[in-house]
């Protein structure tokens, strides 16, 4: 008898240590399932409202907060409402981490590195960085900052902990995809003062550019740019080449001020770069809005094109508008880039 009653306690113990454990449930659905509102269903799986305040660990150790079904080590699933972070970011929030502790690291994540074992920050927010201003730091190495974010004035740096501007890069950088502005588009040009800092130079205009490419049929006209901003001086440089390699390139001012029609423009130089000694166009200044330029020495191109080629003129009809009329005996790509100088 004494002997049953020892295999009977053995078998219950047994049943017991493999047995679910359900708190405030008696529908368990995972080795310790707690059911923190009480809700569940005596049978089935809990609904997604359900699970909102269950905790429960799997027979695969994972723990859940608010699923009971956790797919990581750690998986929480937040069924709240909260929309922002303020005085009451803790109610409803999926993950609070708080340390009550002045200026002390909330939030830290190690490894450990080394023959030695010393542990290694490699991501962790800590108010003592930045003048106690806080930062979120990631970090490869002791003491390193690859990246930080400092806490109070939001400014990124990138390879230091003490962020000046809203994105401090202490190293070189790289683009490696920038797009290219198309038709008569303005771009800004930035430079970078005695500390790194991008700006744009003497003031918020200078050095904008605009540039355009249009083909024009001999002897036709046609419209080289338009969109040019009004009150504004301009270095041009126009270029035509044809397909031998031979290429024209000539320098205007360009004046362009609507008000009473003080818009003008004039050649300076330019250049040929053909196997002449005449590398300079002949300018003939017809009057402020009209200039043209004639090339000598400009070889025949089996494309068709003569010694003419490159002649044309060039027109002003109006403020913020350059007309170009090919001059020359074929037709071809005319390219002009303005640069603003006031």
């Amino acid at each position: 008898m004494r002997k049953k009653f020892i295999l009977l306690c053995l078998l219950a113990t047994a049943s017991m240590a493999y047995s679910q454990v359900g708190i405030n449930t008696q529908n368990p659905q995972g080795m310790l399932h707690v059911d923190g509102g009480e809700d569940n269903p005596s049978t089935g799986i809990p609904n997604t409202a359900q699970q909102a305040n269950d905790f429960t660990v799997t027979s695969a150790g994972r723990v859940g907060i608010g699923s009971i079904a956790p797919t990581s080590n750690l998986h929480i699933v937040n069924n709240g409402s909260a929309t922002n972070i303020g005085g009451g970011e803790a109610t409803n929030t999926g993950l609070l981490i708080e340390n009550p502790i002045v200026n002390n690291s909330i939030l830290s994540i190690l490894r450990t590195t080394g023959t030695t074992g010393i542990k290694q920050a490699v991501m962790g927010i800590n108010p003592n960085f930045n003048g106690n201003n806080g930062a979120f730091i990631i970090s490869r190495t002791p003491g390193g900052s690859d990246f930080a974010m400092d806490l109070t004035t939001g400014n990124i740096g990138i390879a230091t902990n003490i962020p000046t501007n809203t994105l401090d890069v202490a190293g070189s950088t790289r683009v490696r995809t920038l797009d290219v502005a198309t038709g008569p588009t303005i771009v800004t040009p930035v430079y970078a003062d005695t500390n790194g800092v991008l700006n744009k130079a003497v003031s918020s205009v200078y050095g904008t550019v605009i540039n355009n490419t249009v083909n024009i049929a001999s002897g036709a006209t046609s419209t080289l740019i338009t969109g040019i901003i009004d009150n504004a001086v301009y270095k041009a440089v126009v270029y035509v080449g044809n397909n031998c390699g031979r290429g024209g390139i000539a320098d205007y001012y360009v004046s362009n001020v609507t008000l009473n029609n003080s818009f003008a423009i004039k050649g300076t130089d330019g250049l040929l770069n053909s196997d002449t000694a005449d590398k300079a166009p002949t300018f003939t200044e017809v009057n402020r809005t009209t200039t043209s330029v004639a090339w000598t020495g400009v070889p025949n191109c089996a494309g068709g094109g003569n010694n003419t080629q490159f002649n044309y003129t060039l027109t002003m009809p109006s403020a913020g508008t350059i007309n170009l009329t090919n001059n020359g005996n074929v037709s071809l790509d005319y390219r002009i880039v303005l640069t603003r100088i006031f």
